[in-house]
């Protein structure tokens, strides 16, 4: 309460009021109220001598009420509010007063209940918290749920686990339900939980009398005593089952027991005893005792006994003899002299253990099986040669010497009378010195006067009888052009042998009796090449020799020898020949023969029988060639015959196959033939293709509807599909429009009811082709089954018979014709077409290309000024020049006037330099692009690019690394995925970028000190200015009542108690 001291009125002047009314009017409008409660307190001052009621006149405000003081003046107290006095809040509510009116309140519900009086109760059931259809109970502040069987939880909402409990026993699965479970048990148990061993024995399950023991989800049949066994006891016991017989004995089973029958040499209840045969020592004069059933003794390649080990030979033995004896016991002695070892007509002579040969003169080893050479003491002089033979040698002198020993001077050619052409021959025989001359070939007689050459033509032998004597062989020179042909046979009662031609080489036959007693051969040297050649064939020692002179020969002598077999009518002994017949040619040779000798004995033209023609006279028949395109001419020594390249024919080739377009104008084509007899085993077919469809029926052989192998096109490569055998691809592609001779080849196995019927470039019914492309279109030509040509259309100059006939065939073009690719015509810009069997080539103008002509080309019109050279690119041309800057100006321009009136669409440049920074200025345009949606910012002659956040580069080209700027504080970890960034924060750190230090308050968003403090300085100098205010008007009006004059106390400023001015407004509290 403010103490003031009554004073009497003082005339002076009050001091004025320092703030200005405006000012101090806003200060006052926020603290109206308190100031009225202020100015309240501070009683009225009556004069002196008045008396009067201080409340009379209403001096307080609304809400407070007067009351009179001891002084005579007034005090304004606020009035207690009456709201709550009655009460008027339900269910343990508070009541707070409120308002301007004195019976004003608010009541503060406790949770529950609702309304101005908390006279409602909230029915917590209203919004059905219960799941599951539980019963909602609603009570105050809460409801509670009265859940069904198998949901539990404050509003039902989880269902109970009736399986955490582990309700299932010995392993069961349990399966939760609705208030319920169910056990699935392990094998062995049943019940609701699984807690019932199920006794397996209860059915009874082990069989002839077997005890049956349980056990967890099975039985054990305990089979003892019972003669059974297996897993319940019903198999009989099998006592041969062990293999209780030794030896691979047989086994007969019985009835609780068995019985071995064992093999011979075997003994024993189980056959157990193996029979020792050689205790008894069989084997006489030393040999030694194998006994057969030791398996031991087979199988090696040293092995004594031959064959695999066996017991059903396995009994008795065996005796190895020793040398000398043989025999089942050894007991025989052998005679070494049956086998006639004695070779070369020596004696033999049986000895024990071995034979001794007495051998012929001339022959000596253990079987006088070598011959002595007799050539090793070098009887033969003056430099002869000498050949060994039986019991004796051969000296082949020199030109000037003679005799057994080379050791006779020879001067029979002394006074010689040979003509000029022949060579004089010296002979020296039984002493007596004489000569011979050796004529050229083809001359015979003292003067080489008669000719010996004649000719033989095909089919039209020539034919000589020989006398007898001399020994058995033929020679003759002949030239030919055939590859094949017999040159010569001689023919006896009883022997024939012959020189022929086969493939151009010489072969010698000879046959005893019919057969075929020995072929020489002399492969690799071609004789048909028309020049003349000298060959021999005899029989010399028991062995049929084959010479020919030739100088690709070694030494000009190619030699081919075998041995001839003994039999009745033996060749082996050398001996004079008997009469025989001669043939010279035959059905298929033609050439020139001479100087032939049938067993030594000469044959002159003169003492041949009939088709003789004598000289020889050929002309050349492939001079000139006579064969066109490219055909090979072989020369037949009366005829030539041409062998034509595909697809030509004819005598001279000159006749071409006409090729068959299938197809043309998108008809539809095909044709049929019917094979008069089927190929062989083997099947080769062969044909000319060319198209450029990539699929189609080439060709087919069928029986009707039965298609027994199929040609066709697919996708550009040709497969064959035979019946019954897998598809068979051909490699390559096919359809590139070039002309392809197409070669397939077929096995026996691969090849099964082929058909007669062959099927060409489709079938007559055309759906029959669609399974294989459909029909053909393009052109094939020259069609051959192995050998076997199948014309599409009759052949110019060719009468040979034809195995096959054309059968039906429909909309063929003869030749190989190309559709009208130019119509309509495609080249553009005034190009020409060209057709290029069914394709096009466009001529086009200077300024145009393409297939079409469609692509125009710049740089004929030489847009580019020099130096410039211009170069095509796509759509367009680009002016290429090059310059060279050195140290001088930064740069360089030249100027040009450019009056081509074309548009520059670009600028581009390349530079080389080894300057490590070289500068290329580059503006902002359309040919610099700042990437990753950075702005382009132009700058003093250069651009630059503003990147955003993630790239980098001088045109935002390069991704920037998020955890590059190691964003990550106090130690955290960064993590890039996807263009982003997340740091990994150590102990005690958290935050997007670990910036937070764990336990400590989280900061506010506003700075907490920077704000309160300003705040609460600006509200106590309010409040200090409104006070201030309050008492200067205070003072004011008491001053117009009277003098005042303040006393010391009062000038230096009067003490106020404001807790006494001030209640405290009372407490508000809500629950």
């Amino acid at each position: 309460m403010a103490l003031a001291r009554p004073v009497t009125r003082d005339s002076s002047p009050l001091r004025p009021v320092l703030l200005p009314p405006l000012v101090l009017l806003l200060l006052l409008l926020p603290w109206s109220s308190a100031l009225a409660l202020v100015a309240g307190t501070v009683p009225s001052e009556i004069p002196s001598g008045q008396t009067s009621d201080p409340c009379g006149s209403g001096p307080c405000t609304p809400g407070t009420k007067c009351q009179t003081t001891d002084s005579g003046g007034h005090t304004c107290e606020p009035m207690e509010p009456q709201g709550c006095a009655t009460q008027p809040c339900h269910h343990g509510a508070l009541c707070v007063p409120q308002g301007p009116d004195l019976n004003g309140f608010r009541c503060y519900c406790v949770p529950g209940f609702q309304g101005p009086h908390c006279e409602l109760d909230i029915d917590e059931c209203a919004s059905w918290p219960c799941h599951h259809g539980a019963t909602c109970r609603n009570l105050a502040d809460r409801f509670e749920c009265h859940c069904p069987l198998g949901y539990a939880g404050a509003t039902c909402e989880a269902e109970v686990d009736e399986c955490a409990s582990a309700p299932c026993l010995h392993g069961g699965s349990c399966l939760d339900g609705v208030g319920s479970y169910r056990c699935v048990c392990a094998p062995g148990y049943g019940g609701a939980s699984c807690h019932l061993d199920l006794d397996e024995c209860h059915s009874q399950p082990c069989a002839h009398g077997g005890t049956c023991h349980d056990q967890v989800n099975g039985f054990r049949c305990d089979c003892a005593d019972t003669g059974y066994e297996g897993a319940r006891c019903e198999q009989e016991v099998l006592e041969c089952a062990s293999a209780p017989c030794a030896h691979n004995a047989t086994c007969l089973e019985g009835l609780g027991s068995f019985r071995c029958l064992c093999w011979p040499g075997f003994s024993g209840e189980r056959c157990e005893v193996d029979e020792d045969e050689c205790a008894v020592r069989p084997c006489q004069n030393g040999g030694l005792c194998l006994q057969r059933s030791d398996p031991a003794l087979y199988g090696g390649t040293q092995a004594p006994l031959p064959g695999a080990f066996s017991f059903r030979h396995a009994a008795g033995f065996l005796c190895l003899c020793p040398a000398g004896f043989e025999g089942d016991d050894c007991s025989v002695d052998v005679d070494e002299c049956a086998s006639g070892p004695c070779l070369n007509g020596g004696r033999c002579q049986d000895l024990l253990d071995g034979f001794q040969c007495h051998c012929s003169d001339g022959y000596t080893g253990l079987t006088c099986e070598e011959d002595v050479d007799e050539c090793l003491s070098e009887p033969c002089l003056h430099g002869g040669t000498c050949d060994d033979a039986v019991a004796g040698y051969t000296c082949w002198c020199p030109e000037a010497w003679g005799g057994r020993d080379c050791s006779v001077q020879l001067t029979g050619c002394q006074g010689h009378t040979c003509p000029l052409v022949a060579a004089c021959i010296p002979i020296f025989k039984s002493g007596v010195h004489s000569y011979t001359c050796r004529c050229p070939p083809g001359t015979h007689g003292p003067d080489c006067g008669q000719n010996t050459t004649f000719s033989v033509v095909a089919r039209a032998p020539v034919w000589a009888s020989v006398p007898a004597g001399g020994p058995l062989g033929l020679a003759l020179r002949f030239r030919t052009t055939l590859p094949a042909g017999a040159l010569a046979t001689r023919t006896d009662s009883q022997h024939s042998l012959e020189l022929a031609l086969v493939e151009g080489t010489l072969q010698a036959t000879l046959r005893s009796h019919g057969a075929t007693a020995l072929v020489l051969r002399l492969p690799g040297m071609v004789l048909n090449d028309g020049h003349w050649h000298q060959v021999e064939v005899a029989l010399r020692l028991g062995a049929l020799e084959l010479q020919l002179w030739h100088e690709g020969c070694p030494a000009g002598l190619c030699v081919a020898s075998g041995p001839v077999a003994a039999g009745p009518t033996a060749l082996v002994a050398p001996g004079p020949s008997g009469p025989c017949s001669a043939r010279l040619g035959g059905s298929a040779f033609a050439g020139c023969i001479q100087d032939v000798l049938v067993d030594g004995h000469l044959l002159l033209p003169d003492n041949l029988s009939g088709n003789v023609v004598l000289g020889c006279e050929h002309q050349e028949q492939c001079q000139p060639p006579p064969c066109a395109h490219g055909g090979a001419c072989v020369d037949l020594w009366t005829h030539f015959h041409c062998d034509c390249p595909r697809p030509y024919s004819g005598p001279t080739c000159a006749h071409e196959i006409p090729a068959a377009t299938f197809g043309l104008g998108g008809t539809l084509s095909s044709t049929s033939f019917l094979l008069h007899e089927l190929p062989g085993p083997n099947l080769t077919v062969s044909f000319f293709l060319r198209t450029r469809e990539p699929a189609g029926l080439l060709l087919q052989f069928a029986n009707d509807s039965v298609a027994g192998l199929t040609v066709f096109l697919s996708e550009g490569q040709i497969l064959a599909k035979a019946l019954g055998s897998p598809i068979v691809e051909l490699p390559g592609r096919w359809d590139n429009g070039l002309p392809h001779l197409v070669t397939l080849s077929f096995g026996p196995d691969q090849l099964q009811d082929l058909g007669q019927q062959v099927h060409v470039g489709g079938r007559l019914l055309p759906a029959d082709s669609q399974p294989w492309g459909g029909p053909f279109r393009g052109c094939l030509q020259d069609l051959r089954l192995n050998g076997l040509h199948l014309p599409f259309f009759p052949l110019l100059g060719d009468n040979s018979s034809q195995l096959s006939e054309l059968g039906q065939s429909q909309n063929l073009t003869q030749g190989c014709v190309s559709e009208d690719t130019c119509s309509p015509n495609p080249c553009l810009n005034g190009g020409t077409c060209l057709v290029t069997w069914n394709d096009f080539h466009c001529t086009c103008p200077d300024n145009f290309t393409g297939p079409t002509c469609a692509q125009q080309l710049w740089c004929p019109s030489q847009p580019c000024l020099p130096p410039a050279t211009c170069e095509e690119v796509p759509d367009g041309f680009v002016c290429v020049a090059e310059a060279t800057f050195r140290e001088g100006p930064p740069a360089a321009f030249i100027g040009h006037n450019v009056s081509s009136g074309r548009s520059l669409s670009g600028l581009s440049l390349a530079f080389r330099t080894r300057d490590p920074l070289p500068i290329l200025p580059e503006g902002c345009s359309l040919n610099f692009t700042c990437l990753s949606g950075g702005p382009c910012e132009a700058g003093p002659g250069d651009a630059n690019c503003s990147c955003q956040e993630g790239s980098a580069g001088q045109r935002c080209q390069s991704p920037t690394l998020p955890c590059e700027a190691n964003p990550c504080l106090n130690g955290g970890t960064c993590q890039a995925s996807g263009g982003v960034y997340e740091c990994t924060c150590s102990s005690g750190f958290s935050g997007p970028i670990c910036e937070v230090v764990k336990g400590l308050p989280l900061p506010l968003p506003f700075p907490l000190l920077e704000v309160a403090v300003p705040a609460a300085c600006a509200c106590l100098l309010l409040l200090l200015l409104g006070l201030l205010s309050g008492i200067l008007a205070a003072r004011k009006r008491r001053q117009s009542e009277g003098t005042y004059s303040p006393s010391q106390q009062e000038v230096a400023g009067a003490r106020m108690e404001m807790d006494s001015v001030l209640k405290v407004p009372p407490e508000e509290r809500l629950i």
